[in-house]
């Protein structure tokens, strides 16, 4: 479409020059420029506090028409688990590389609230490359120190420290200006940083700082809490508020009682409850070290398997993807392998001296594994491993969540090819012959272009569901690329 009609009042918007926005889009228009007018409308209710309104307007914006910006502004009004596939649609029909840059930063932020980091991370060096600003920068920084160990952290400082002192990113800069100062073991500067910060922010935006507050702030986060409370009555902000007085009070029970809405649509403080309780997650896999200290004191204890989705971890020590593929299919087989067996799981073919090198190298790490056959002698979790077990108890909902992607997706292993394959179907069978139109939406975000899986999505949504528009658009896609 062209954008041209709409372009001015884009350009207000911009601007904040809402007035000047809304004096352009008081007029009536047809088709899909209506449904945008609609949408721009709706984003304007936002600003002036009215996020009901602004649902409301991009719903029916979405029904009459999914272009970019309509599903812009649907994956923006709607929870993150239910508007990221609007947003990856928006981005897959966005030409313009300013729109794409827009759309990155949106998916950038999306993935973060729901703890893919380093998903996030690609989408926020997209963002920052194509369309330079002060939020795609710090959203790239914030994100680089969750999900990686580099760059280093003067190179974040010079690139947070000056835009502390600009109007607009100023509250996001000092936020993570704390952090790396606590990082650096400048406890003092950084609660000064912070309680510049909690200074200077909106009074609604209290409970989204509690709980680092009390990360970095300790026992003087009394008052920031309490200054809160009047901001918290219920969502959200109340489950934030309540996460920030359980850790400060140390209480296991309110901590706890946080998660279910947290783990929906706040993965980072999910985390800071998960660290405090020690309890094993999938989203405590996709941290760094340093992002554990960044957001915590320490991460958890037990030795555990990352291999779905993202690179192979081992608790948090990186992993090889060849030591991963031995250790997973030991893990698959714990009656053990033949020396034979593991060599053409791994190769393809015998290969009886490398085996033996991969094997030597996971005991290196204090693996206990055994000879004659191959197995393992020790305790030791998987994710892939957790998500068989929820499925053979009929727990979709618990194996989706485990589900960030395929098995050691880079590797070509025979053996895990296999495994990746078999999982990746007993998954799909399951949610297609059980689930509802809940789960079937999260098994077609997990999957991403799966027609199948999208067309029984869109045929179990009623006509008022607000993913249907999601779900027309990312099926009719599919059947354009397929030609059907």
């Amino acid at each position: 479409m062209d954008p041209a009609p709409l372009a001015p009042a884009l350009t207000f918007l911009e601007r904040g020059q809402d007035r000047g926005a809304l004096a352009l889009l008081q007029t009536p228009r047809e088709g899909a420029e209506e449904a945008e007018r609609l949408a721009l409308l709706g984003f304007l209710r936002l600003r002036q506090g009215d996020p009901g309104s602004y649902r409301a307007l991009v719903l029916e914006a979405a029904r009459r028409a999914q272009t970019h910006l309509t599903l812009y502004h649907l994956g923006l009004a709607l929870p993150p688990h239910q508007g990221l596939p609007a947003l990856e649609e928006a981005f897959q029909r966005a030409a313009d590389p300013k729109a794409k840059a827009l759309l990155a930063r949106a998916l950038a932020r999306t993935l973060r609230r729901l703890g893919r980091f380093r998903e996030a991370l690609a989408y926020a060096a997209l963002a920052r490359l194509q369309s330079p600003s002060p939020y795609a920068a710090l959203e790239w920084a914030w994100l680089s120190l969750l999900a990686e160990e580099e760059p280093p952290l003067p190179h974040l400082l010079r690139l947070a420290e000056p835009l502390a002192l600009e109007e607009g990113p100023a509250l996001y800069a000092r936020f993570l200006m704390a952090h790396l100062r606590l990082l650096q073991g400048e406890e003092g500067a950084a609660q000064a940083y912070f309680q510049k910060a909690v200074a200077e922010a909106p009074p609604a935006s209290l409970p989204y700082l509690a709980p680092a507050g009390v990360r970095l702030l300790r026992a003087e986060a009394l008052p920031l809490l309490q200054a809160a409370r009047p901001w918290a009555r219920e969502g959200l902000p109340k489950a934030l508020l309540d996460l920030a007085f359980g850790l400060l009070q140390e209480e296991r029970e309110r901590v706890a009682q946080t998660l279910p809405l947290l783990l929906e649509e706040a993965a980072e403080e999910a985390l800071r409850a998960l660290l405090f309780l020690g309890t094993e997650h999938p989203l405590l896999g996709a941290l760094s070290s340093r992002g554990l200290r960044t957001l915590w004191r320490e991460g958890p204890k037990a030795p555990y398997l990352w291999a779905l989705g993202g690179p192979p971890r081992l608790g948090e020590a990186p992993l090889s993807l060849r030591q991963a593929e031995a250790l997973a299919l030991l893990l698959a087989h714990p009656e053990g392998l033949s020396g034979e067996a593991l060599s053409e799981a791994l190769y393809g073919e015998a290969h009886l001296g490398a085996v033996r090198m991969e094997v030597a190298r996971l005991r290196a790490r204090g693996l206990p594994v055994g000879s004659r056959p191959y197995r393992l002698e020790g305790p030791l979790g998987a994710d892939f491993l957790d998500l068989r077990a929820a499925l053979g108890r009929g727990d979709l909902k618990g194996a989706l969540a485990l589900y960030r992607g395929p098995l050691l997706p880079e590797s070509t292993a025979p053996g895990v090819e296999a495994l990746r394959a078999d999982l990746e179907e007993a998954l799909k069978a399951a949610v297609l012959a059980r689930g509802g139109a809940d789960l079937l939406f999260l098994l077609a975000e997990r999957l991403g272009e799966d027609l199948e899986v999208w067309e029984a999505l869109l045929e179990a949504l009623p006509p008022e569901d607000p993913r249907r528009p999601i779900a027309r658009a990312r099926v009719a896609r599919l059947r354009r690329e397929w030609g059907l």
